[in-house]
């Protein structure tokens, strides 16, 4: 494997005119705005290896990169997502037979700025899953229906017949005909009608966990605004082990119990598959594990993710005559869609019970098993003292597992058959890509260790952004945000320095008011 280079890139920023650490103007207009610029230094990191990815898929990944002109990092985190959630459903994958199969679930994650359109590449991918769930639902609707009605009438039946054995109780009468009728019932519960739901975007963990359960054992979480994920209910102190400890057991494809009160009661998970494809801005995933980093990290969440930092390809976008009057071409994404449909069919078959079990475990050929094994080796040699990853042990330690499911994912979408073994140029692919996304996670936790002023900017940057979209406002006053801030940041020097980072970053701005200041935040990171 290659080491990524890194560059020392000049900012070539003009002077700033400023009075006691801050620019101060009289209030400009809307447009006078320069692009906001990152935090945190990513975007140079290794190109991404576009052309590893195998046939169809990498035919349908370069379409959308040029189509939409985002980070081919991206775009392939979209359609890598996608591809799980529809082979996680048709079959395993098994590099070394001494340890138990693995699901063909990933766990993706982007980190940019507001803007890069992870939304608009996911659409190209993600769509078809929703019209292809929605057409099976429409297909078995009828179906539901009775189904729903059986269940109805059979719980109204059970819940008689308990009655009846507590109104005989009661009266000291012999219950045994009752129970035996109990037993008869329970043993006959009618199966539900199960039709497919395939993708999330807002949910809790529990909830997610019941879908799964009771609608289609098959899904994903689909989010390009993964704060839901990284900053929502279920990341609280109080709620944070456990969701950790589902995502996790979820990636491994193993089992769950799910403790509530309230409708339905606790209930198992298993026999299910779940990915994730997230994307997420800095200053949301640093402070994320500026909080939680030592429990995400210790706990193996981190490093299930194919992390992906690409440079940003704003302002890197322009357009031609000929783009604009010339109709872009689909030939392989509508390969890709096909196969996606044969995929998915497969899948169907195989959740029409509601559980995934027995799947299939697709196996490697002696030339493809020698690749996945010096990728394992390599990553290994390199956790010794001095290795490249001495220090991150956690996030090397599941890459050879990914790069085996990545196989196995080519394997399904570029020709193979379930009961064919997994050729070496799949792996060889799978294990580029692996490498690639695990020299994005270094560099990006080597990072994340910050000085100080960066985490408190990155603190009241991710602040700040949240205030102004929860309350519809482009600002907020100097005084109350001193007032309202992270703690950290509620002593003026440390609220000062902050801001000097976020001004020169062009992401806030001070504006003098009379005696007063207020700090307005660049319009394009409180836009979508």
């Amino acid at each position: 494997m290659n080491t990524p280079t890194t560059h020392n890139i000049p900012t070539g920023k003009p002077a700033l005119s400023v009075v006691n650490g801050f620019v101060r103007t009289e209030k400009p207009t809307a447009d006078g705005w320069e692009q906001p610029e990152s935090l945190l230094m990513g975007g140079q990191g290794a190109k991404y290896p576009l052309s590893a990815l195998p046939g169809i898929i990498g035919g349908a990944i370069r379409e959308v990169v040029a189509d939409v002109k985002c980070p081919p990092a991206l775009a392939a985190s979209s359609a890598l997502s996608v591809l799980a959630i529809a082979g996680q459903g048709v079959a395993n994958v098994q590099a070394n037979s001494r340890i138990k199969p693995s699901p063909l679930s990933l766990y993706t994650l982007s980190i940019g700025e507001s803007g890069e359109r992870k939304t608009t590449a996911d659409s190209f991918f993600s769509d078809v899953l929703e019209t292809w769930a929605l057409n099976k639902q429409q297909e078995r609707e009828q179906d539901v229906i009775r189904s729903r009605a059986v269940i109805t009438s059979w719980e109204k039946e059970l819940e008689g017949i308990k009655e009846a054995i507590k109104q005989a109780g009661r009266k000291q009468e012999d219950t045994g005909e009752l129970t035996e009728q109990l037993i008869r019932l329970e043993q006959s519960k009618p199966a539900g009608i199960h039709s497919p739901k395939m993708k999330y975007t807002d949910t809790t963990t529990e909830s997610l966990a019941h879908k799964l359960v009771h609608l289609w054992p098959s899904a994903g979480v689909l989010s390009s605004e993964a704060g839901i994920v990284f900053g929502g209910y279920g990341m609280k102190a109080d709620n944070i082990t456990r969701s950790l400890a589902f995502y996790n057991t979820a990636w491994e494809g193993g089992r769950t119990s799910i403790d509530r009160r309230g409708d339905g009661g606790s209930f198992e998970v298993r026999d299910v598959r779940l990915s994730m494809g997230l994307a997420v801005q800095p200053n949301v995933i640093h402070d994320f594990y500026d909080n939680n980093g030592e429990l995400a990290r210790g706990s193996g969440f981190a490093a299930r993710f194919l992390l992906a930092w690409p440079e940003s390809t704003q302002g890197k976008r322009q357009l031609t005559l000929e783009e604009l009057t010339s109709a872009p071409g689909k030939n392989g994404l509508s390969l890709f869609y096909a196969k996606l449909h044969e995929v998915l069919e497969r899948q169907y078959v195989n959740g029409q019970g509601g559980k995934l079990e027995s799947l299939p475990t697709l196996k490697f050929s002696r030339a493809a098993l020698e690749i996945w094994l010096d990728y394992f080796n390599s990553i290994e040699d390199e956790l010794n003292a001095g290795g490249r990853f001495e220090q991150h042990k956690d996030i090397a330690s599941k890459s050879a597992d990914n790069a085996a499911r990545l196989a196995g994912l080519f394997h399904l979408f570029n020709g193979g058959d379930i009961h064919d073994a997994i050729q070496p140029d799949a792996m060889g692919a799978a294990a580029n890509l692996a490498g690639w996304h695990l020299y994005e996670a270094k560099r990006f936790f080597d990072e994340i260790a910050v000085p100080v002023d960066i985490s408190n900017a990155l603190k009241l940057d991710g602040w700040l952004t949240r205030y102004c979209k929860d309350r519809h406002t482009d600002g907020i006053g100097k005084r109350e945000a001193r007032q309202l801030a992270p703690n950290r940041l509620r002593s003026i020097q440390e609220l000062d320095r902050a801001l000097d980072t976020l001004v020169e970053h062009n992401r806030v701005r001070i504006i003098a008011e009379g005696r007063k200041e207020r700090i307005e935040v660049n319009p394009q990171l409180l836009a979508g």
